[in-house]
């Protein structure tokens, strides 16, 4: 921006001072006898336009000397113009008609006198330079204008673009934090809810004879049951069945899910199930073929309500959408 003021500046300071230029076409001195005279063609008034002046600067040698400047054949052309009229000392004569200006092209300027020195004749170019510093002054200034409001309208979309920018961050920050509020209000409600279910367990088997070894290593058992084998996937999986692979009874196996994994049977059931029908939804080589109903009939759902119910309980999606995200992933 101060580049361009700075250049501005300068274009207007050489408008001004083109303002103020002469064109010099004669310099003397020369002494003009009488009647002698010295023709100022008409080349030398090839830059001349209406409204400037021109100006002769001369001398006299005696207080008798005078002179007289005139166009040539102005006497029958034009005589109340120019011809005739006597000079003493320095001249001027701004050109306001066209006529004046036809003939000073056309035709020169002849300057003469008695003992007469002529110094030098000048053109000033005034009006029309100055018209010409005016328009081209007002279009740089409506240049500026420009300019300067497209810059402001830069920095106003700039400033749009950095205040959004700035609304969606605290947007951001204002859903973490509901995001985190929630997640600390469930968690507390899930550990409440645990905290209750193992009262309620300890209180159900206070009198249990199972001790901490014995938990131990049925509980590792069990795992083994739910992460190695493939019976969890029977439609008819149960308590009973579970037991009866894990060599205990119904009573010691419910006991040791309920304190060892926090969970009911069904519970950890469901879990498992769920993690292998999302691992089936993902395999597109292997079951990218098959139905929604089929995907839960092989993890060991006969309906599929309950299917999709319990998958988007624990995934947040339901099984169409995890298969559709792994369609787009293997495309």
């Amino acid at each position: 921006m101060k580049r361009l003021l700075s250049i501005i500046l300068t274009l207007l300071t050489a408008l001004a001072t083109m303002a103020g230029n002469v064109e010099e076409i004669y310099k003397g001195p020369r002494q003009i006898g009488d009647w002698d005279a010295i023709e100022l063609t008409s080349i030398k008034f090839h830059n001349l336009q209406l409204g400037d002046t021109i100006y002769v600067y001369a001398s006299s040698i005696t207080p008798e000397s005078k002179g007289a400047f005139q166009n040539h054949e102005w006497k029958t052309l034009a005589p109340d113009i120019l011809n005739g009229q006597t000079i003493n000392g320095d001249f001027e004569m701004i050109v306001h008609t066209q006529e004046v200006l036809d003939e000073l092209k056309r035709y020169g300027l002849k300057i003469r006198g008695c003992h007469y020195v002529l110094n030098r004749v000048v053109i000033k170019h005034t009006d029309n330079q100055i018209r010409t510093i005016i328009t081209t002054a007002t279009c740089i200034v409506l240049l500026v204008i420009i300019v300067a409001f497209a810059l402001l309208l830069r920095k106003n979309r700039q400033l749009a673009r950095a205040n959004q920018s700035i609304y969606k961050a605290n947007l951001g920050v204002i859903a973490a934090a509901d995001r985190e509020r929630q997640m600390r209000t469930r968690y507390e409600g899930e550990i409440a809810a645990w905290r209750e279910m193992m009262q309620a367990t300890n209180k159900k088997y206070q009198n249990s004879t199972l001790g901490d070894d014995d938990k131990a290593a049925l509980t590792d058992r069990i795992l083994r049951v739910f992460e190695n084998g493939k019976d969890i996937f029977e439609s008819d999986f149960d308590m009973n069945r579970l037991a009866e692979l894990v060599g205990s009874t119904y009573k010691n196996v419910s006991q040791t899910v309920n304190e060892q994994l926090g969970k009911n049977f069904n519970q950890v059931l469901n879990e498992y199930r769920i993690k292998e029908a999302c691992r089936r939804l993902n395999d597109q080589a292997t079951y990218g073929h098959y139905t929604i109903e089929a995907i839960g009939e092989s993890v060991g759902y006969g309906s599929r309500s309950t299917f999709v119910t319990q998958f988007k309980s624990l995934t947040g999606l339901t099984p169409s959408e995890f298969q559709n995200q792994a369609r787009n992933k293997t495309d």
